[in-house]
């Protein structure tokens, strides 16, 4: 019951920010995605740490406080005409670039921990060593810094961050409205919702039984079928009834339809709806296993729990995440630019 009245809240919550982006402005749209960024970000942080990582705060914090005034201002003021979206790129390119160097840099500082283990050592050696000094040795070792913590610190440079820039790219260059709902819709409604039904009426063989033991082969056939189905739905709104019906309902969502719909163009973009439903939805799978194998590796069931019964907000866009990539792939394809 949790479970289903956090979901419930949850689609309001989208719903009310998509109608605000359509009615009143994007930017409403952009901070829908801020506010996933920020609490992914943190928890991935938080997850690092407890995993005994030692983690930087400057990078993260400071990626942050940027990415977002940084891609807005270079997209706005910088960029003029075709070149504003590649200046809007370029600014999160430079954010999260200057996040990696400020990794390292505060990595080439800290004191490795080969060398405070020696220095540890040598003062175990001493006898005469007071509780006061070995504290303090302690302290030394703690502040230590390893390579893998460097790896650990760049990761999170990478996931979730480098994942969910791609929201803002393919929301700018594209149509905020649609990309956002499609990139949300598919991997969640259609392939997470599908695949819990099919996996619970049917069983059967597991998936990853070592990464997720609950997956099943059917629920991935089944978040495959809903995928479709998802995409399919999106094709009616989008193409048929805004393309045919309601041109002016795609006007204002800065929507462009996927090919031209004279000599049997509308059948055709449904064919690329379908398949681009069924793609997105088995590669958002595929983004639900690495979660998985990144928490096992952790030693955390969740990442969250800010959503009672689903976890925290990577929990809930782990598979958003994966199709974010694939959608910007896919449209730069589509829309030959």
């Amino acid at each position: 019951m949790k479970r289903h009245i956090t979901s419930i809240i949850l689609v309001i919550v989208l719903a009310a920010f998509m109608a605000l982006g359509y009615f009143v402005s994007p930017i409403f749209v952009d901070m829908l995605v801020m506010i996933f960024f920020a609490g992914s970000m943190y928890e991935m942080y938080t997850c690092l740490k407890k995993g005994g990582y030692k983690m930087f705060k400057a990078p993260p914090l400071f990626v942050l406080a940027t990415l977002y005034p940084v891609f807005y201002v270079t997209q706005y003021f910088v960029g003029k005409g075709d070149n504003r979206v590649s200046a809007g790129i370029q600014g999160i390119l430079i954010v999260l670039l200057a996040g990696a160097l400020l990794c390292l840099t505060i990595f080439t500082f800290t004191p490795s921990k080969k060398s405070a283990a020696n220095s540890e050592a040598t003062d175990g050696e001493n006898q005469a060593q007071t509780s006061d000094e070995a504290a303090g040795s302690q302290a030394k070792a703690d502040d230590a810094c390893g390579l893998g913590d460097l790896f650990a610190n760049i990761f999170l440079i990478v996931y979730p961050t480098l994942f969910l820039s791609a929201a803002f790219v393919i929301s700018y260059k594209y149509s905020a409205f649609f990309a956002i709902l499609f990139a949300i819709l598919v991997p969640i409604v259609g392939s997470d919702l599908f695949a819990y039904l099919f996996g619970k009426a049917i069983g059967g063989r597991k998936l990853c039984p070592s990464i997720s033991p609950k997956k099943t082969v059917a629920g991935a056939v089944g978040g495959v079928i809903g995928g479709v189905v998802v995409a399919v739905l999106l094709w009616v709104i989008f193409e048929y009834v805004g393309g045919e019906l309601a041109p002016k309902f795609i006007e204002k969502c800065g929507y462009t339809p996927f090919i031209d719909h004279a000599n049997g163009g509308l059948w055709k973009s449904a064919l690329i709806y379908a398949s681009l439903g069924a793609m997105c939805a088995a590669i958002s799978e595929l983004g639900d296993l690495a979660a998985s194998r990144i928490k096992r590796a952790l030693g955390i069931k969740d990442y969250g729990n800010i959503f009672p019964g689903h976890g925290g907000f990577l929990d809930r866009i782990d598979s958003v995440m994966y199709s974010l990539v694939l959608l910007l792939i896919a449209f730069s394809i589509i829309y030959a630019y």
